[in-house]
């Protein structure tokens, strides 16, 4: 056997372990991921149901002033403390205003970032008629369908704690998808292979249909997959720290608000809510915006676009707390190649885009689903009774394995760390059961699948 082809068996034998006990240990986590992500996919649609006395009511030909609004709301919460504030956009919304419950600390970071009780939000929201001033209801933070359903998906509502898991299942995710692509690819017709007659599904034939199945309907959906994957692991925990630091580096990072950006010091009132809004919406006039109060003697208003399923209508704008004048301003022109793949992908990534982008990402998570349960089939069938079969691996197959392989892995175990320990962990037991085994390749085990 010429030494290209015993490396390819050797790759082949290698990701198929790697397949079958990535496959085995993260489908729970796969599981969970693809369910939860329907649920906030769907998000539109069960708000739209469930919130419709509270986010929507009967235009007016002319609204309070804003400040008058944010009245209302902070005196329906007495000791609230106020976060934030989204004006009505269309005519027929009402005002959020969003509070900080009187049990919170009211320090800088958490009047500016949002209060959390261990990374799920703690809050309150309070709407409001513009026309009237009347206070429509008021709902905890965590309460609303679409944050719920966004924590259940990114941290199973555990904190910032567990958002480690799903990175772990997303990371592993991508090497499921790599393997079996590698593993499955057929030679072509001229070489005496299938070619791409392997996408048609041999109906009837037990594993084997499980198998093309698998195969073809994780092809089918593989390049939205691979874009859902890729850009949750950009806004991950440690992932996305890593990601953080590269568009650093190539200097492709969103322009920000310098830390130290303050207004002048003064002794006159800050600028209204009313006013802040009109300034803004002047610059911004067809974006859903959001709006932070000025925070002590030199804090600064702080405004940008709720709605993301705009990128080209990005917009974050600073204004001095007294004068209204702008220190800082930035939208999608300013933004680099790096950061506007992410405004476009992070929208996608939620299906935020229209009915379209929600209906590609349920296939995209039904596909997922099948993919756990048809590989799950195919290894219940292969099985024999009472064995967990797993595909043999010996030390030989091992040193055969191409050199690109290990840096390959190092990149990998590098760009996701999540990914790293855990296949530190894989590789160390590997390690362990190569040594301590027979060192001979075990007998009556099928080929991979």
């Amino acid at each position: 056997m010429s030494a290209p082809t015993m490396n390819n068996a050797a790759l082949q034998r290698i990701f198929w372990r790697l397949h079958f006990w990535a496959g085995l240990l993260c489908a729970p986590i796969v599981l969970f991921a693809a369910l939860t992500g329907l649920l906030y996919v769907l998000s539109p649609q069960i708000e739209a149901w469930r919130y419709a006395a509270l986010d929507h009511v009967a235009p007016a030909a002319q609204p309070l002033p804003l400040d008058a609004q944010v009245q209302a709301a902070l005196a329906s919460q007495p000791g609230s403390t106020l976060r934030q504030v989204v004006p009505p956009h269309a005519a027929d919304d009402s005002t959020q205003v969003v509070l900080n419950s009187p049990r919170q600390p009211h320090d800088h970071r958490a009047m500016a970032h949002g209060p959390d009780h261990h990374g799920l939000p703690d809050g309150v929201l309070v709407y409001v008629n513009p026309a009237t001033g009347q206070v429509l209801g008021s709902l905890p933070e965590l309460a609303r369908f679409k944050t719920w359903s966004k924590k259940l998906h990114s941290s199973a509502l555990q904190g910032e704690g567990w958002r480690w898991a799903m990175e772990l299942g997303a990371s592993w995710m991508l090497v499921l998808m790599a393997t079996g692509t590698v593993m499955w690819w057929p030679r072509s017709q001229a070489r005496g292979g299938p070619g791409w007659r392997a996408l048609r599904p041999r109906w009837g034939r037990g594993r084997a249909t499980w198998r093309d199945l698998h195969a073809v309907v994780a092809l089918a959906m593989g390049g939205v997959l691979a874009v859902v994957l890729v850009t949750g692991l950009t806004w991950s925990r440690h992932s996305g720290a890593r990601f953080s630091a590269l568009q650093q580096q190539l200097g492709q990072e969103s322009p920000r608000p310098p830390k130290a950006l303050q207004s002048a010091p003064g002794n006159g009132p800050p600028l209204s809510w009313q006013a802040a809004w009109d300034l803004a919406r002047a610059l911004a006039p067809d974006v859903r915006l959001q709006i932070s109060p000025p925070l002590g003697d030199t804090g600064t208003w702080r405004i940008e676009n709720q709605d993301r399923s705009q990128p080209t209508a990005r917009f974050n704008l600073v204004l001095d707390a007294r004068s209204g004048a702008p220190l800082f301003q930035s939208g999608w022109d300013q933004l680099p190649l790096l950061s506007r793949a992410t405004a476009v992908g992070i929208p996608f990534h939620r299906g935020e885009f229209g009915l379209w982008n929600q209906a590609l990402l349920v296939l995209t998570a039904l596909a997922a689903v099948f993919s756990v349960v048809s590989g799950l089939a195919m290894w219940w069938l292969r099985r024999p009774r009472g064995q967990l079969a797993a595909p043999t691996l010996q030390r030989q197959q091992v040193r055969q394995a191409p050199l690109w392989l290990w840096p390959l892995m190092a990149a990998l175990a590098w760009a996701l760390p999540v990914f790293g320990w855990s296949l530190l962990v894989m590789l160390l037991v590997e390690g362990l059961r190569l040594s301590w085994g027979p060192g001979r390749a075990a007998r009556g085990h099928p080929p991979p699948p």
